[in-house]
C-alpha cells in the first residue's frame, strides 16, 4: 500500500522550468506581420519594441513563464497606403508548453491591441503562438496549425469599420522575432 502512495506521489510531481537569468528584459524586432485570414489583408510595422519580466523558475505545463508589460509597434500601415497605432492593452503573458533540443514552445496569452487610423478602430484579443531558442536568443511569434491558440478582432467600431477589410470574428495571425536582453537559458525536466 505505501509503495502503490509513493508512486501516485512521485509521478505527481510538477516538472520545473529554469530560466537564467530571468528578470528584467527588453526585446527589439524588425518587422512585424499582422495577417487577416479571411482575405490576406497585412498590417505591417517596421519594428516593435518590448520589455517585462521573466521568472526565475515556474512548474507545470503550460506555465506562465513571464510577461510583457510594455510593447510598442513603429511606423505601421496597411492596405491603401492607410496608417495605424497600435496600443497594448494590459500585460501580456509568456507561457511554456513544451521544451526540447534548446527550444520552448508556448504561447503569448492575454493578449489585447488596439488597431486605430483613419476610418478604422479594431481590437484584436486572444493568444499568439511562438517559440523561443535558448541558441539564437529569440522569442519568435508565428502561427502553429491546430495549437488552440488564437488572435481574434474582437471588435469593429461600425462608425470606423476600417473600409470593411476587417471585420468582427476575424482570425488574424501575428508574426514577428524578437532579440531579448539579456539572453535567457531557458530548461524544464
Amino acid at each position: 500500500m505505501a509503495i502503490g502512495l509513493s508512486a501516485t506521489s512521485a509521478s505527481a510531481q510538477q516538472e520545473q522550468w529554469t530560466i537564467d537569468p530571468g528578470g528584467d528584459y527588453t526585446a527589439t524586432s524588425g518587422e512585424t506581420l499582422l495577417t487577416n485570414t479571411r482575405n490576406d489583408v497585412q498590417l505591417v510595422c517596421t519594428s516593435s519594441e518590448a520589455a517585462g519580466m521573466l521568472e526565475t523558475g515556474a512548474s507545470g505545463t503550460p506555465a506562465q513563464l513571464g510577461s510583457i508589460d510594455q510593447v510598442a509597434f513603429s511606423n505601421c500601415s496597411g492596405p491603401l497606403g492607410l496608417t495605424f497605432e497600435v496600443g497594448q492593452v494590459g500585460s501580456w503573458s509568456i507561457n511554456g508548453e513544451s521544451f526540447a533540443d534548446g527550444v520552448t514552445t508556448g504561447y503569448v496569452g492575454g493578449v489585447e491591441a488596439n488597431l486605430t487610423g483613419p476610418g478604422c478602430q479594431a481590437t484584436v484579443t486572444g493568444e499568439a503562438d511562438g517559440t523561443y531558442d535558448n541558441a539564437s536568443g529569440t522569442l519568435a511569434l508565428s502561427p502553429v496549425a491546430d495549437s488552440g491558440h488564437e488572435l481574434v478582432v474582437s471588435s469593429v467600431d461600425p462608425g470606423n469599420n476600417c473600409f470593411g477589410l476587417i471585420q468582427q470574428g476575424d482570425v488574424v495571425e501575428y508574426q514577428g522575432d524578437y532579440a531579448i536582453t539579456p539572453a535567457q537559458q531557458i530548461s524544464f525536466g
